[in-house]
């Protein structure tokens, strides 16, 4: 018996050996067994994974859930409420309480973003198909933290500048939210709240986005509204109007944004206002020069990373002006390019420049302004721009037109060619202002060409005609005009070839008191020849010392020495005017020029003259006839050597033609 049950066993394996061997003999390779086979395994993989969502409890899944966009982001993240997923419906529903993102390490603050509540819905079908549509996001005290370091990384990198892909959302709710930016790169502090709402009702205003807070000490507020969400589609533009007010800054947008919601296409008609356009900085980013207040409006388009700004018109001060601008922010620094025009510029209009954009009272008290200029801000931008100006309107000076070339690279700004074209003759040159370091350094070449001297001169009387040339090549560091120019190094040289002078100035500069008194009395016209006029400053340290003045006329040959200090505008400078005539009755004192530049003190030094009076007193004592002969001067001074004196000047880089040289020369024989 107890071999039966070894019997059956072995037989059993026979069976199953034969069965197993003959299937392997009758199996046939076919596409079709394939595929079903490969079906079935997908179908029983999918019922698994349904299974697994359907019974899943997702607040387990929190962890794994937030390595994994720690992991993705690069950055802390951390779900530290529920999450709740719903995929089994048309429209799958997420649900995330306490939502906290990191920053980098390098952020000085740890917390980058956290939400409240976030609910999301996407439409599940097209998500089937790489089509991602939002009927809703909606986000429940969101605290937001943007920063950026001196070095330029921020803690939200990652946008590259070609802007923000956001998919269609058809509800977009956003309650109590809180923002924080903190710029070091454009020194820019922002805080404020940010609220979103959808009314039934209200037409192509049924989306509004609010914010309000304060940005960089001024207040700021923002309202942003277009149609309704619910309408959205990709392939249709979505109309937007903004309403943007940051202290006296009023900028105000009506627009489309060509594929819901890519950020980076959209066009716009802007019209902004404010007191300078420099404090658009803070909105935009661009560089921009202080300016008088402005009113400007044109259309913005974005095209990927670059914005262009086509006609542009408006007034700028009491100045018109149009033109274009483009910005292309795909490179580590933004490069601007454009032209810009008026057709007629207020010449008082270009004071603000100076200024900051400051008035004349916020200024301070010097001529030359001692208010901060942001030149750290041409290490931000990179730019080529042209302006024109066609006529100058000025109650100062006769000009006619200006063009200028603007160009910013790598922290340097250069004005080359900078041309002002007066009534006849200009002034040309170049300035440049290298902002490489803190305290930037400022360079300026000028020079005065062909410029009539008594078109400066007020009134009908013009006691002084000539065509002046002079060339100024100073650098001086400081970020205010008036420090750059309080630390100026350099040279200053003014000549005029050749002229004329009313003949009782020229007595009156020679002291010469019979003569000049009798042509004043006598209301005499006459003029005299202005041989020629030379002055030559050394500049060190915003002192400009004279190493020449001389002035030569028919009576008289002036001399003279003195200095102008830029660091406290005053000067101090003294003519002494010598006869190369007999004069009968002539006073030795020197006609002085003092205190502020913008208000300078003509006077005469007694010293001398008391000097004289003195040695006539004592001569009087011998004689009351020898007391005249102090008074009297036998005219012995010598002509000046006006062709030397050119030629000098020339040397010293004033623009003297080689023709005022050869006819000065030529005429020195004669005299």
């Amino acid at each position: 018996m107890s071999l039966v049950p070894h019997v059956e066993s072995s037989q059993l394996r026979a069976f199953w050996h034969d069965r197993i061997a003959s299937d392997f003999r009758d199996f046939r390779f076919t596409w079709g067994g394939l595929a079903r086979w490969t079906g079935i395994i997908i179908a029983a993989f999918l019922i698994a994974a349904i299974i697994t969502l359907y019974f899943l409890d997702w607040n387990q899944m929190r962890g794994p859930v937030s390595r994994y966009a720690s992991h993705r982001l690069g950055r802390p993240v951390r779900i530290e409420g529920t999450l709740g997923v719903d995929l089994f419906r048309r429209q799958p529903h997420v649900s995330v309480g306490n939502l906290f993102i990191g920053n980098p390490s390098w952020a000085a603050q740890p917390q980058a973003m956290r939400i409240e509540r976030a609910d999301v819905e996407f439409r599940l079908w097209p998500a089937l198909f790489g089509h991602l549509v939002l009927p809703l996001v909606a986000l429940e005290r969101p605290d937001i933290r943007v920063q950026r370091a001196e070095d330029g990384r921020s803690n939200w990198d990652g946008g590259g500048g070609g802007g923000w892909k956001i998919p269609p959302i058809q509800r977009f709710l956003v309650r109590e939210g809180h923002l924080e930016i903190d710029d070091a790169v454009r020194r820019l502090k922002f805080t404020g709240t940010i609220s979103s709402s959808e009314e039934a009702g209200r037409g192509n205003s049924a989306f509004q986005l609010d914010g309000d807070g304060t940005l960089n000490a001024n207040t700021f507020s923002a309202q942003v509204h277009g149609g309704p969400l619910i309408n959205v589609d990709q392939s249709v533009p979505y109309a937007f109007q903004a309403d943007v007010h940051s202290g006296p800054t009023h900028v105000v947008i009506d627009g489309q944004i060509a594929h819901p919601f890519h950020l980076d296409r959209f066009g716009a008609r802007v019209l902004a206002s404010g007191q300078t356009l420099s404090e658009l900085y803070y909105l935009t980013g661009v560089t921009l020069p202080g300016t008088a207040p402005y009113r400007l409006n044109g259309t913005l388009k974005r095209d990927g990373t670059l914005y262009s700004v086509t006609d542009l018109t408006g007034m700028v001060g009491n100045s018109d002006l149009h033109g274009y601008l483009t910005v292309d922010v795909g490179q580590a620094v933004p490069n601007l390019g454009g032209h810009l025009s008026s057709r007629v510029l207020n010449f008082d209009d270009l004071g603000p420049l100076l200024r900051g954009g400051k008035t004349v009272a916020q200024a301070g008290a010097y001529l030359l302004p001692d208010v901060t200029l942001h030149t750290e801000r041409l290490r931000q931008i990179n730019g080529e721009v042209d302006y024109d100006a066609d006529a100058i309107r000025s109650r100062d000076f006769p000009l006619r037109g200006l063009s200028t070339h603007i160009s910013v690279q790598n922290g340097v700004m250069r004005l080359k060619p900078l041309a002002f074209s007066f009534s006849a003759g200009k002034l040309s040159g170049m300035l440049s202002i290298d902002a490489h370091k803190d305290v930037p350094v400022t360079s300026v070449d000028a020079r005065i060409t062909d410029v009539h001297i008594e078109h400066f001169i007020k009134g009908n009387e013009k006691p002084l005609s000539g065509i002046v040339e002079a060339r100024a090549q100073m650098q001086g560091s400081g970020n205010s005009v008036h420090k750059a120019a309080s630390s100026a190094n350099g040279v200053f040289t003014a000549v005029v070839p050749q002229g004329a002078m009313k003949k009782s100035l020229a007595e009156w500069a020679g002291v010469n008191v019979l003569s000049a008194l009798g042509l004043t009395l006598a209301g005499d016209q006459s003029g005299t020849a202005l041989h020629c006029a030379v002055m030559h400053f050394g500049v060190r340290d915003g002192l400009l010392a004279s190493q020449q003045i001389v002035l030569d006329t028919d009576p008289t040959r002036i001399d003279g020495h003195g200095t102008v200090n830029l660091k406290d505008e005053t000067m101090n400078v003294t003519l002494q005017g010598k006869p190369k005539h007999f004069q009968f009755l002539h006073l030795n004192a020197p006609i002085t020029m003092s205190g502020k530049l913008d208000a300078p003190k003509l006077g005469v030094d007694s010293k001398p003259a008391i000097t004289q009076g003195a040695i006539g007193a004592g001569l009087g004592l011998l004689s009351p006839f020898a007391a005249i002969l102090a008074f009297i001067d036998p005219g012995l001074a010598k002509d000046a050597n006006c062709a030397g004196l050119l030629a000098d000047a020339k040397s010293q880089g004033a623009p003297v033609k080689d023709s005022a040289v050869n006819k000065a020369r030529a005429a020195q024989p004669a005299r």
